[in-house]
């Protein structure tokens, strides 16, 4: 280490501000909504009736098909054959975590009045942003191993072989990823395609309540609609989020979504499920003492569960979209 020079040796550092600036996290709307959406609906738990195979997945019951039906008339012979209509999707456990430590150096300089940031508490709320920050990032991708969540690269799979949940779509035809790939530019006749995909109606509960884009292609919605027609979900306004809505459901930017993505989701049918002994821990500091190092300590937030699905039809992606011109 090079010698002070006199100036430096003789004078106090100036600390413009002694609260670190983030510039690691990125802001993820989706997760945002998902966590919320878990609390409100209390699923963070995952109840017994909920796993199967002793524990090793997540049951998710599907009522797939309907029974028997025809035509009714003097000579009908009404069909008494047994008909299956419910299935079950299975989620396997995955997850997240975040994790640092501290050494002896850390500890000896980082105290008393010298200690202008606390590291060990700087520390503690960087672990359980850093598992979070992961999981908004694993929410959206596609899992790359078999411990990430099934985001939704996974939900909107297209490959009918490949199962989702369990079950692929050469098994169970409602059971399909809903992707639009035309390339046109967003707009209000645009999103309207998008919520009759679905094929459910226009019943409120089975349409998109929540789409999450790229900034250029929320900006540019917004650019395609009249003055009047501009509204926002006051909700997520005051939860920080600008947004515009379409038919009451928010769009919002996320600055995970890929250019030119667009998801409709409806969150009556999807949700974050979380194990109750793996809620995002609380990190505590452990020594390592039985590694031969009482003076390092490290800590962590573990969290364990996945995203479910209970309907796959229920949301869209649009791709190949552009900004209007």
């Amino acid at each position: 280490m090079s010698l002070l020079n006199q100036l430096n040796a003789t004078t106090e550092y100036y600390w413009m501000n002694t609260e670190p600036q983030d510039i690691v996290n990125k802001a993820s709307a989706l997760l945002w909504k998902l966590m919320g959406n878990a609390l409100e609906r209390d699923n963070w738990e995952v109840k017994p009736h909920e796993t199967v195979d002793g524990g090793l997945m997540i049951k998710v019951p599907l009522e797939y098909t309907t029974s028997n039906s025809g035509a009714y008339g003097a000579t009908t012979v009404i069909n008494q054959s047994k008909k299956s209509i419910i299935d079950a999707a299975r989620f396997r456990w995955a997850g997240v975590y975040g994790s640092n430590t501290l050494n002896l150096d850390d500890l000896t300089q980082n105290t008393g009045t010298e200690a202008v940031i606390d590291l060990t508490k700087k520390y503690m709320k960087s672990i359980i942003k850093a598992a979070r920050v992961k999981m908004a990032a694993d929410v959206i991708a596609a899992a790359a191993t078999s411990d990430n969540i099934n985001g939704l690269g996974d939900l909107f799979n297209t490959t009918t072989s490949t199962e989702y949940g369990s079950i692929d779509e050469d098994e169970m035809s409602d059971w399909k990823a809903n992707v639009i790939t035309t390339a046109e530019a967003i707009s209000f006749e645009v999103l309207q395609k998008v919520f009759r995909t679905p094929n459910m109606g226009d019943i409120k509960d089975f349409l998109p309540n929540f789409i999450v884009t790229t900034q250029l292609l929320k900006d540019g919605y917004e650019r395609s609609l009249h003055p009047q027609q501009r509204y926002m979900d006051a909700k997520a306004v005051e939860a920080g989020w600008d947004n515009i809505t379409h038919k009451g459901a928010p769009i919002v930017a996320d600055t995970g979504v890929s250019a030119g993505y667009l998801y409709a989701l409806n969150l009556n049918f999807l949700m974050l499920r979380s194990h109750k002994d793996y809620n995002f821990t609380t990190p505590v500091w452990k020594d390592k003492s039985v590694l031969g190092q009482p003076d390092t300590i490290t800590a962590d937030s573990r969290w364990r569960g996945n995203l479910i699905c209970t309907n796959r039809k229920m949301h869209v992606l649009h791709t190949n979209l552009t900004e209007p011109t």
